[in-house]
């Protein structure tokens, strides 16, 4: 078994593009192969591990953890010392191959895919730092920030007294009672969302407000004002009709409120593009759960703190897979036809790492409430005192039975963006069934070769008589993919 990489490098001298290819084993592909008659140089010392977790006991939902490594290439002789110098690899791609010599490089396994972000010379040797892309959405979401430039009473960016500088807010989906931001003093005129997002409805210290027509344009919405206890919408702005009374909070809805679509648009948000994305994940998603949520960005807020919040009400994880795509799903007890099934033949260590206690009970939080308000205005129905005064709601799933043969069976809280008390009942009946039946966690190792379309959240199965698994569906849940030894090490639940 032979491991190549291909590396897209900016040559600096040049202004060209190069394909750097180097191999564990020199070799020199066919003329009729692709790439034809391309020599990859006998220096790779180490390729690339590229170790992901979909989860674990700690998170069972959100973004998957990833350890990206280093590609190490033999440098004894000084002549790759013109890496360090004469090119430039950060953000530029490489793929890692393995196959035999002799045979055609094209149908050569595809172990990764990836992005690189540095090279640097370690010890006689050139190592080339893989980045972990995960990263990208842990940086914080550019978004626009508030000028501070009124000339007051005009304006709708604030003073240098009050929101210079600050992030102004985002809206994804569907949120309740958030505090919305004095984007003008003089004229009474909040915003809500930096998107052309309407407030549905307003409060005043809790008491809702009057709703009258929408505003034309900013300049209608800065010579007319409403009428006295009432607001009016301007995309994402409202101006009241007369000073407010308390802590002025809003409702607010996008158009698109299903959680795949948000996660797809805060991922692109966050500098990842459309074609990096795995749309049809995201279809299914939307089809698997299409409840109503959403959430608030407000002051500084990264893709991934935002997308895990959506992620945990419909318990769905994403990751980039070993082609560098931006893929998603929702966890669910395994079933269907497996992508691969390993006999003992291929199986080369086999270990149960955890068998599970299940859950008795499942509590899920839902409907949050941006600003909690212990003592609204006196005119407010007890009904609204009692929902301004808690954070969430909550729902609440049990069965007592597990506890005959589990004593010590778990209660679970899941903290969801959730709307709808209808939506979230019936996710926590589907996470009581999950959960509430013992789940195994085993590590099996297998040939690289075998390892075929498998990935994070593929189904598999083993043809073994060990631990009562042979044919049960199992769900990939981690991955090393790295090519040394020619081995794929894989985490698998179900």
């Amino acid at each position: 078994m032979t491991i190549a990489v291909s590396i897209a490098a900016y040559r600096l001298s040049t202004g060209l593009v190069e394909t750097l290819t180097y191999a564990d084993d020199g070799f020199t592909t066919a003329p009729t192969d692709t790439p034809a008659n391309a020599y990859f140089e006998p220096r790779l010392s180490d390729a690339p591990r590229l170790s992901r977790t979909m989860f674990d006991r700690a998170a069972t939902f959100g973004a998957s953890r990833s350890a990206p490594g280093e590609i190490s290439l033999v440098n004894e002789d000084g002549a790759l010392d013109i890496l360090l110098t004469d090119y430039a690899v950060g953000g530029r791609t490489f793929e890692v191959r393995s196959g035999t010599t002799g045979t055609p490089f094209r149908s050569w396994t595809v172990v990764t895919v990836g992005t690189l972000d540095d090279v640097k010379a370690v010890n006689g040797n050139i190592s080339i730092v893989v980045h972990d892309r995960m990263t990208d959405l842990t940086k914080k979401l550019q978004r626009p920030k508030f000028a501070g430039d009124n000339v007051l009473p005009l304006g709708v960016e604030g003073t240098k007294d009050d929101l210079k500088g600050q992030y102004k807010p985002r809206v994804y989906g569907a949120v309740l009672n958030i505090s919305a931001k004095r984007v003008n003093t003089s004229k009474l005129i909040f915003q809500v969302s930096d998107l052309a997002t309407p407030a549905s409805a307003v409060y005043d210290n809790g008491v809702s407000l009057a709703k009258g027509a929408d505003y034309i344009s900013q300049a209608d919405m800065l010579a007319n004002a409403p009428a006295a206890g009432g607001y009016r919408n301007w995309q994402g702005y409202f101006r009241l009709g007369s000073s407010p009374a308390g802590v002025l909070t809003a409702d607010v809805s996008t158009a698109e409120t299903r959680a795949g679509s948000l996660m797809q648009t805060i991922a692109m948000d966050a500098g990842i593009p459309l074609s990096d994305i795995n749309v049809t994940d995201v279809a299914a998603l939307n089809a698997i759960n299409s409840a109503a949520c959403g959430v608030w960005a407000d002051s500084e807020a990264t893709g991934q703190q935002l997308m895990d919040q959506l992620a945990a009400g419909i318990g769905a994880w994403y990751v980039f897979d070993r082609n560098n795509k931006l893929r998603m799903g929702r966890i669910v007890a395994p079933v269907g036809t497996p992508v691969a099934t390993w006999g003992d033949d291929a199986i080369q260590s086999l270990s149960i790492r955890e068998a599970g206690i299940p859950a008795w009970h499942v509590i899920l939080q839902y409907a949050r409430n941006y600003t909690v308000t212990p003592q609204p205005a006196g005119s407010t129905t007890e009904a609204r005192k009692a929902w301004l005064a808690q954070e969430y709601r909550q729902a609440e799933r049990s069965n007592d039975a597990t506890k005959t043969p589990w004593p010590g069976a778990e209660e679970l809280t899941f903290l969801t963006q959730l709307i709808n008390e209808a939506d979230a009942i019936t996710e926590c009946d589907r996470l009581l069934v999950l959960y509430g039946a013992r789940r195994l966690t085993l590590d099996v190792e297998i040939p690289l070769s075998e390892l075929g379309v498998a990935d994070l959240g593929s189904i598999v199965s083993l043809a073994t008589n060990r631990y009562n698994l042979n044919g049960k569906p199992l769900l990939v849940i981690g991955m090393d993919g790295g090519a040394d030894y020619g081995v794929a090490k894989l985490t698998l639940w179900g």
